[in-house]
């Protein structure tokens, strides 16, 4: 009695846990469950790098992709029984970006953007797969990303995110009937949802710059209808649920919530935020009879609902035990790689060649050293030398030639192998013909001859020039240089006169000094203390000049035996004695 309490209680708290969250997210190496935009659990003791995720409502499952998985890339994880498994192998070169499962056929389906196709593999107890998954659909143009699963009427959709010709496209589960139902108005479309009850697609698109969109369509991508538009935003998954809409946000690194069916200018909630790590998927919970009821197409979905069929839980991947070696072999019994040549890294993941020859290509020796082959016109270890850099000089023009060695063309006033030397133009010989001595009595005039006819009456390209005598006269040379000898002859003549003038000048005469000297007074002589003297004498004057001389002592001599100032003394005493002169 006991033993069945126990189990009630634990199928009561498995039932109560599948109802307590909302949405469900993958952040960085979590599955982080919410509900009311509160945190309630997580799961990642055993994750690495998140990714997509699906939901599988039937089996109580989530399936997700795990990029730095070592052996899986795509693992499930079962929400009653907390049990994991890897259910596709990881290749070499990979980028799955949706996921999505099918509970009627039990097939789970993925887009691979660098192969360019759609894998799948069933979990049908017993089923044979490919470890790394079968090929759906191969495309040439088209780069598939998100994905989704029509359960009841059998159907895949997936966006076609080549912005030359974005597209949504639908086909069979076994890839039949590949059908084209949108592409207008759309840019790229990061992900897409289907609601079952509504029988609508729900599609994200980021469109160029800053805009983005929410929209929905039939199911045949008719009746569409623009949600909402906005920008700043960078959307990354959707997910439907019974009355919202939600999708992540790379930009905010943030959950956003719409109505299904919003009124006019209705703006979106943020409800969750993160701060280290970046969301990546979301998927949102629910019951599958909301999703099912009164559709009669989804009848056997719902049944299946009821029956809680099993899946295979029995894979033939390894569980994550060891690295996974990119380029080498795990080592036996280690956790490490023994590298291919030419690779390095933890996991083998480094090329040495990567980047290492600038202008060439690179490869690996035996011995496992890189090696560069250069392309034209380039040397070194890893052609990193240019060899036509700097070797012309002068303006020339380098070019390899076919062995491989620089040449250069140089312009036409430098030569050399760098174009370092100036060019010498000779005179050809052909063209003057040497002086010859002549005699200067026989010939008189200078002859040039441009053009000499031969013998044949043809002409000839050679110039010959007939030297004159060395006494000639040129009429055209001699005469400027006489004529400027004499202008030459004619200057000198004119200056020499000119020199000689200015000698010869006499300076111009000056004034001479007058002093009147009244009879009635004593003499200026016998005065020394007072001067009269002229306008004209004091112009004349310097400054030290005076017209009083001092006598020689107290009593002075007569004036006409004194001998100091012998001149001027007469012309006092004609003055005195005629005083009715004029000046």
């Amino acid at each position: 009695m006991l033993k069945t309490q126990c189990l009630v209680a634990y199928i009561a708290l498995l039932i109560g846990f599948v109802y307590s969250w909302d949405i469900a997210i993958t952040a960085g190496d979590q599955i982080e469950f919410y509900s009311n935009q509160t945190k309630t659990s997580n799961e990642g003791v055993r994750f690495r790098d998140l990714t997509a995720l699906a939901y599988d409502a039937v089996h109580n499952m989530l399936l997700f992709v795990d990029r730095q998985n070592d052996n899986a890339s795509i693992l499930s994880y079962h929400l009653a029984t907390k049990k994991y498994q890897p259910l596709v192998r990881r290749r070499s070169y990979e980028n799955i970006q949706g996921l999505a499962f099918d509970p009627i056929t039990s097939k789970l389906f993925w887009t691979d953007t660098n192969e360019k196709s759609i894998f799948w593999i069933s979990l049908k107890p017993g089923s044979q797969n490919d470890i790394y998954g079968n090929l759906l659909i191969k495309m040439d143009d088209e780069v598939p990303r998100a994905i989704a699963v029509d359960s009841c009427r059998g159907y895949i959709y997936w966006t076609n995110i080549n912005i030359t010709k974005p597209t949504i496209e639908r086909a069979r589960f076994d890839g039949s009937e590949r059908t084209v139902i949108v592409d207008s108005d759309i840019y790229m479309l990061v992900s897409i949802a289907i609601d079952q009850n509504t029988k609508r697609l729900y599609w994200a698109d980021d469109k160029e710059g800053i805009h983005y969109s929410i929209e929905s369509s039939d199911l045949d991508g008719k009746n569409r209808k623009k949600l909402l538009a906005g920008t700043n935003h960078m959307p990354n998954t959707i997910a439907v649920s019974h009355d919202s809409i939600y999708w992540v946000d790379l930009g905010y690194k943030s959950v956003w919530r719409l109505p299904k069916d919003p009124p006019a200018n209705t703006q979106p909630e943020d409800i969750i935020n993160f701060s280290n790590e970046v969301p990546f998927g979301i998927v949102a919970n629910y019951d599958i009879s909301d999703q099912t009821a009164n559709i009669p197409e989804c009848a056997k979905l719902a049944s299946m609902a009821q029956n809680k069929t099993s899946i295979n839980d029995s894979f033939n991947i390894p569980r994550d035990l060891g690295l996974f070696c990119l380029h080498g072999v795990k080592l036996e019994g280690r956790r490490a790689c023994k590298c291919s040549p030419g690779y390095i890294g933890e996991r083998c993941d480094i090329s040495l060649c990567h980047n290492y020859c600038l202008q060439g290509d690179c490869s690996i020796l035996p011995t496992g050293e890189t090696n560069c082959k250069c392309k034209t016109g380039f040397t070194g270890a890893r052609c990193e030398t240019n060899v036509c850099e700097g070797h012309c000089l002068n303006y020339g023009a380098c070019s390899i030639g076919s062995d491989q060695k620089p040449a250069c063309k140089c312009s036409a006033e430098y030569e050399g192998e760098r174009c370092e030397t100036v060019k010498v133009v000779p005179v050809a010989e052909s063209t003057v013909a040497p002086l010859e001595h002549c005699d200067c009595a026989k010939q008189a005039n200078v002859s040039t001859l441009l053009a000499a006819e031969k013998s044949d009456g043809s002409k000839t390209n050679d110039v010959y020039i007939d030297a004159t005598c060395n006494g000639g006269w040129d009429p055209v040379r001699d005469p400027i240089i006489m004529g400027l000898g004499i202008m030459a002859g004619l200057l000198f003549l004119a200056c020499a006169l000119l020199v000689t003038k200015i000698l010869q000048l006499r300076r111009r005469p000056r004034i001479k000094r007058r002093i009147i000297v009244n009879k009635n007074v004593t003499p200026l002589t016998a005065r020394p203390d007072q001067c009269e003297i002229t306008i004209e004498n004091c112009c004349n004057m310097n400054i030290c000049e005076t017209p009083c001389f001092e006598p020689r002592n107290t009593i002075r001599p007569s004036l006409l035996d004194s001998k100091p100032g012998k001149e001027e003394k007469r012309n006092l005493i004609a003055n005195m004695e005629n005083p009715d002169d004029p000046y």
